[in-house]
């Protein structure tokens, strides 16, 4: 009897340990924990988080890319789980610094079917979008579709692209564009290279609850 009740408690632990391992699971940032949620979490270490976002960024992804591969997926299927796991590691470094609440994959009422990576509510704006792409090529104007979309009814809300491109020559090049009123509604893009510019912004703004009836779905993060 001794030795079940000792196994039942072994077990229960390791089960309680699997279950609040990683910070996808922890923050339930998944529908179904698969693959790219469990690579994620293995490869996810916040202690990077001192040398700066953007490293932190920057090196989780690599992290993941490098553990997927090992594991044997193709390099399509890591360059469609790439983007997935910049928004979860921008969620942690949201977390991490305490800007928090923040929504993974919100719709608004008034937009359905416009999923915006992570949302950000501050009492100056209103809606904060901040859209995550591995690789901006094409998906720069996308963003900025949907930012047009959501701002008819958010004149003052804020938009900020989250990128981690290798081609800088392509990430200044959206920068241009954003300042020379080409794109109609990005307010600016940030890289591994001044991350820290943007939480920055972020910190200077007074972050609440999205008000009541405003989204029809999204995952809070607090």
């Amino acid at each position: 009897m001794l030795r079940k009740i000792l196994l039942l408690f072994v077990l229960t632990g390791a089960l309680g340990t699997e279950g609040a391992e990683g910070p996808v699971r922890s923050l339930h940032l998944y529908k179904s924990y698969n693959d790219t949620a469990a690579i994620f979490d293995k490869a996810c270490d916040t202690a990077q988080m001192t040398n700066g976002v953007g490293k932190f960024l920057l090196g989780t992804v690599a992290n993941c890319r490098e553990a997927a591969a090992k594991d044997g997926k193709s390099p399509s299927a890591i360059g469609s789980m790439g983007g997935r796991w910049l928004e979860w590691g921008v969620l942690v470094a949201l977390k991490e610094n305490r800007l928090v609440p923040a929504y993974w994959q919100a719709e608004f009422v008034q937009v359905p079917k416009n999923y915006n990576d992570v949302l950000l509510w501050s009492k100056e704006y209103g809606p904060v979008i901040l859209s995550c792409k591995t690789s901006l090529r094409e998906r720069y104007k996308q963003a900025d579709l949907e930012a047009v979309a959501l701002r008819q009814h958010y004149p003052n809300a804020r938009f900020f692209l989250v990128t981690l491109d290798e081609d800088k020559r392509h990430v200044a090049s959206v920068r241009r564009k954003i300042v020379e009123k080409e794109l109609l509604a990005l307010h600016a893009v940030y890289d591994e290279t001044n991350m820290e510019e943007l939480f920055a912004t972020l910190r200077k703004m007074t972050l609440t609850e999205v008000p009541e009836r405003t989204l029809k779905s999204g995952q809070a993060v607090r």
